[in-house]
């Protein structure tokens, strides 16, 4: 007889243990999901708060309230660190492993951590700013140089929290974490390469303004009412004397001090003179009518010694939308002939009444009266760093401030930064910017009423992969038919075009490897000067009637197969503010 089959007891002593521990483990973890998300909602609270006492300490800044801005800045920073510490224990670490709730989870403790650590680095640099008004004329060069070390300690906390946060991936983050991590990452993006190069600049100033020695720096002001590719003409030029910080005025000089004579320093470049003609070397007006401005400024510097004047150790170049700024900080002055000339005036009463209403020699008095008279009186005034920083931001940031040094150890370290001219904010501007310059070709002063915009697009269409990029540049003349009445001191004594019209050189400067595709207007080819090169070249010359609007499209071939480049228009510092359209992408035909 067979042997019953065995039948194996029942497990009742797993079951005892098993279904318990699954039930703690569960209660484990919805407790540490509960825990994460009581610290993810506190730590979503205190970044909330940030952003807005960051709008607090930007308003403080701006109206120059630095006790505000010091209580703005320790609250951010307090908000910043309570958050940071919300994230920093180890389960919010484990967590930020995990799929989808991961990269939430680090994106906050990154956003934290970073503006937490800029905060504490940048509250050193508040007090330096708060402290750098001095009781007495001319730059504390002590506090100028108590600003260097709290400048590179927030710099280099700018540097490594642009890194950190530029690791995140805001397409793995929810709609409202990407929105506040993509702010916050905005302004540091912003802030950190305006931080470094401010570091570097207070490093060399102090010797610029006379700290080992006397200097001497030559201000060149470019009226951009007649446009050049670096600005405008360079109708004015007065010496400043430094001595350990002590500034005085020299010598200054107008256009017509000059003789009118080939270029007293070395050849202009082949390329410069291919696009523009020999003429434009000839006449000190047109010192910046090339990008660069390390060579505009050797030539000013030549210009300057044929006067019989020692060269400059520097020179700066300004405009009238900078000397618009100082007057933020001087206040509204008073002329020699009686006309006070203030913010809100001075583009009018400088600009455009002169030339119609006064003789050339009548323009010049006024002109010369007004900027040395500026400057002396910003050289009487106390240097306030946050007053300057706050009227010359912008003038900064529109490529209207540049400087050169003669001295190679200063120039290293202006050479690549914001004030170093239109042809460095090119280079800085990436491997697809695109240059748009202009040159007003009447002699006259008409740029004031000339509005432009400037609409770039790309397709990736032909056969071969190859890349087209279009830059359409719309010029627009605001003047009406009285125009044509006014004298040719507005109008231009050698406008090609009838008295009114207002006739400019347009340039577009492309990358290397790119080629010339055309240039069109209205639907017909217009022809262009093409020079090639490191930076190929187009150029196209535009005249307006009053009133009238045209519209020029230049074509390129990008030369990168397959791939869309992403242009980056870099334009001449105008009169009135150029509108740059985001690049569009154009449809295949």
């Amino acid at each position: 007889m067979a042997d019953a089959p065995t039948t194996a007891p029942p497990r009742t002593g797993r079951r005892r243990w098993l279904l318990p521990a699954i039930g703690v483990v569960l209660a484990l973890l919805v407790g540490i999901a509960a825990w994460l998300g009581v610290r993810a909602w506190l730590a979503k609270g205190e970044l909330e708060e940030v952003q807005a006492e960051r709008t607090t300490l930007t308003a403080a800044i701006g109206t120059r309230d630095m006790p505000a801005a010091q209580t703005a800045l320790d609250d951010v920073h307090a908000h910043a660190a309570r958050a940071a510490e919300l994230t920093s224990d180890p389960l919010w670490r484990a967590a930020e492993v995990l799929p989808f709730a991961g990269p939430n989870a680090a994106a906050v403790r990154v956003s934290a951590e970073s503006v937490r650590d800029l905060t504490a680095a940048a509250d050193p640099l508040l007090e330096a700013i708060h402290a750098g008004t001095g009781t007495e004329p001319g730059v504390d060069l002590a506090r100028i140089q108590g600003l260097t070390a709290p400048l590179r300690q927030t710099a280099d906390a700018a540097a490594h929290a642009q890194t950190e946060l530029d690791r995140i991936d805001p397409g793995a983050l929810l709609p409202p974490m990407r929105e506040g991590v993509t702010d916050i990452r905005a302004f540091v993006t912003d802030a950190a390469p305006l931080l470094d190069d401010a570091a570097s600049a207070a490093s060399i100033l102090p010797a610029m303004l006379g700290a080992d020695g006397d200097r001497t720096l030559l201000v060149m002001v470019q009226n951009a009412a007649e446009a050049r590719t670096g600005g405008g003409i360079t109708g004015s030029f007065i010496e400043v004397r430094a001595t350990d910080g002590k500034l005085s005025v020299g010598a200054h000089a107008d256009s017509a001090s000059f003789a009118r004579s080939a270029p007293p320093a070395k050849e202009l470049p082949t390329e410069l003179t291919a696009l523009y003609g020999p003429t434009f070397g000839r006449y000190v007006t047109n010192i910046t009518v090339t990008p660069d401005f390390d060579l505009s400024a050797r030539l000013a510097s030549a210009w300057w010694q044929t006067l019989a004047q020692p060269a400059p150790d520097a020179i700066v170049s300004i405009d009238p939308i900078v000397l618009r700024a100082l007057l933020r900080i001087t206040g509204p002055l008073t002329l020699s002939d009686g006309p006070v000339v203030d913010t809100a005036s001075v583009i009018e009463q400088m600009l455009v009444r002169p030339y119609l209403e006064r003789t050339p020699l009548e323009q010049t008095a006024m002109q010369s009266d007004l900027t040395p008279h500026l400057f002396e009186t910003l050289l009487d005034t106390p240097f306030d760093v946050a007053a300057w920083a706050q009227a010359l931001a912008e003038p900064v940031a529109q490529g209207r401030v540049s400087v050169w040094s003669a001295h190679a150890d200063e120039q290293a370290v202006l050479a690549d930064g914001p004030l170093a001219g239109t042809l460095a904010r090119y280079r800085a501007a990436g491997d697809d910017a695109i240059g748009v310059f202009f040159n007003d070709a009447t002699t006259g002063k008409l740029d004031t009423f000339l509005d432009v915009q400037v609409d770039p697009s790309t397709r990736v269409c032909r056969a071969d992969g190859v890349a087209e990029v279009e830059v359409a540049v719309t010029l627009q003349s605001t003047l009406t038919d009285s125009a044509r009445t006014y004298p040719p001191s507005m109008t231009g004594g050698t406008n090609p075009g009838a008295p009114g019209d207002i006739t400019t050189d347009v340039t577009v400067m492309v990358p290397s490897g790119w080629y010339f595709g055309g240039v069109e207007s209205g639907g017909a080819a217009v022809v262009s000067t093409d020079v090639p090169g490191a930076n190929p070249a187009s150029v196209v010359r535009i005249a307006l009637t009053p009133g009238q609007s045209q519209t020029t499209t230049f074509r390129f071939l990008a030369g990168k197969d397959g791939q869309s480049p992403h242009p980056v228009i870099v334009h001449t510092p105008m009169m009135n503010p150029v509108t740059v359209a985001p690049v569009a992408a154009a449809p295949c035909d």
